[in-house]
């Protein structure tokens, strides 16, 4: 029976309006809270932001997305709204990167409620979420950051919507949010292998699902396949077996930044790397990757083989450097934070930067290293539970595991940033809070029974 509702034998069911409004008040509180936050951080804030790779997504072509350059779906986007506004097609892309933004926080409202079953909770985490001052700064920026957390989102609710009641429409929606997530960004390729390793572990756990776990499994297979014909593409036109015809060059920054690259035989080009990477202050990123790369030949397939070879000589030569390395990135990544670069900070409004300041007291700053501790709290939980009660307790399974997949696939696998650990884990961290939030008020109230 839906909660709020009286039933009195031979009467008519009657509304508990004193329940349904206590709770409505605080829905409305939170959702008129962020929303007139929001409304102000977007007319004030600097729109549309250009990121170092937006012309990526501008200049997109299907020859680019077949040499592994980008990923198709943002380029549509952008394309779209060309089409529809002519000139202003940057600020359209805001606006629907704002519209998705702002419904993706009812659906995450939507998914904690379901999984928590306590209106409360969802309303504190939508509050934080919605509220969250590098968000807003996403929805603002022409960059895949904005829309990967709002697919996130609505693939974390229909996952939510599948565990509560599985069929094969809820089933088909994930797969349809996995493949709209890789379409946007080649890393997220990884949600794939995840939501296999899930419904194995589904078919399993769940003898009475079998049947759409199979189906739904068959359809994550399709887009696996289809991903590794792509990959076979890209090899053929940019000489790496990947999505992303860059990934090679994140094995030559670690070479760098380790000087596993000294170990080289060929002193003629060690010394050549050298020279520009001192003429860099030793600092790696983008504007040192064109210059050192064409080192290693014209072509971009040419380059991509020689620097593969390279770097993998130079990890050989000494893997414990190398698993050192990984080890201190984990821990280097731990503590940072979102910041607006002073320079866009000092041009903004004086209404923004007072805004800003707000922003930074009101909610608290979210670091990857709160993820590492949602994380194993999540799964220490998970353990516990499933001991306990000899019955897989999904939403922690789920949490955990999307968590510790991303983290470790962003900080290992790529050139990792704090962006692109917010921008993939951030929906998971905040669903995982919302658990632990939950299991925190069950204690309490056992504590005083």
């Amino acid at each position: 029976m839906p909660e709020g509702i009286k039933s009195v034998k031979g009467k008519k069911r009657t509304w508990n309006f004193h329940t349904i409004k206590e709770w409505g008040r605080l829905e409305w509180l939170t959702a008129c809270c962020v929303l007139l936050l929001r409304f102000l951080f977007y007319l004030l804030g600097n729109k549309p932001q250009i990121g170092g790779d937006t012309h990526t997504y501008v200049e997109f072509t299907w020859r680019g997305f077949l040499a592994g350059e980008r990923m198709p779906l943002y380029p549509l986007l952008i394309r779209a709204n060309r089409f529809l506004f002519q000139d202003g097609y940057l600020l359209g892309v805001v606006g629907c990167q704002i519209i998705l933004s702002l419904i993706s926080i009812l659906f995450l409202y939507r998914a904690v409620r379901m999984a928590t079953k306590n209106r409360g909770i969802a309303c504190i985490i939508v509050f934080f979420y919605g509220g969250n001052p590098w968000l807003m700064d996403a929805d603002l920026t022409i960059l895949t950051e904005s829309l990967a957390i709002s697919i996130s989102v609505f693939l974390l609710y229909h996952t939510v919507c599948y565990l509560q009641s599985p069929s094969l429409r809820r089933g088909m929606a994930m797969v349809f949010f996995v493949l709209s997530a890789t379409l946007l960004k080649s890393a997220l390729s990884v949600y794939v292998a995840a939501y296999l390793i899930f419904m194995g572990i589904q078919f399993f756990c769940e003898k009475d699902r079998r049947r759409i776990t199979i189906k739904v499994s068959a359809a994550l297979f399709g887009i696996a396949l289809l991903l590794l014909c792509y990959a076979g593409q890209v090899w053929k036109n940019a000489g790496t077996f990947s999505l992303d015809k860059r990934g090679v060059r994140h094995m030559l920054y670690t070479c760098l930044e380790t000087d596993l690259y000294k170990n080289y035989p060929d002193q003629e080009l060690v010394e050549k790397i050298d020279r520009i990477y001192l003429e860099h202050d030793k600092v790696v990123d983008w504007r040192i990757g064109e210059p050192i790369t064409l080192l290693f030949g014209e072509k971009y397939s040419e380059q991509n083989i020689r620097i593969r070879e390279f770097s993998r000589y130079c990890i050989r030569t000494e893997p414990g450097v190398y698993v050192r390395y990984l080890i201190g990135r984990f821990v280097r990544v731990t503590n940072d934070e979102y910041k607006i670069k002073q320079s866009e900070l000092d041009e903004s409004p004086f209404l923004f930067r007072v805004l800003y300041d707000m922003s930074g007291v009101l909610f608290p700053i979210v670091k990857v290293g709160h993820f590492y501790l949602i994380g194993g709290a999540t799964f220490l939980l998970l353990v516990i539970k499933w001991k306990k009660e000899k019955v897989c307790p999904w939403y922690y399974l789920g949490t955990s595991g999307m968590l510790m997949v991303i983290l470790v696939s962003v900080i290992v696998g790529t050139y990792c940033c704090y962006v692109r650990c917010l921008s993939y884990a951030l929906p998971f961290a905040y669903s995982g809070l919302a658990l632990l939030f939950q299991d925190l008020l069950k204690g309490l109230e056992k504590c005083r029974e």
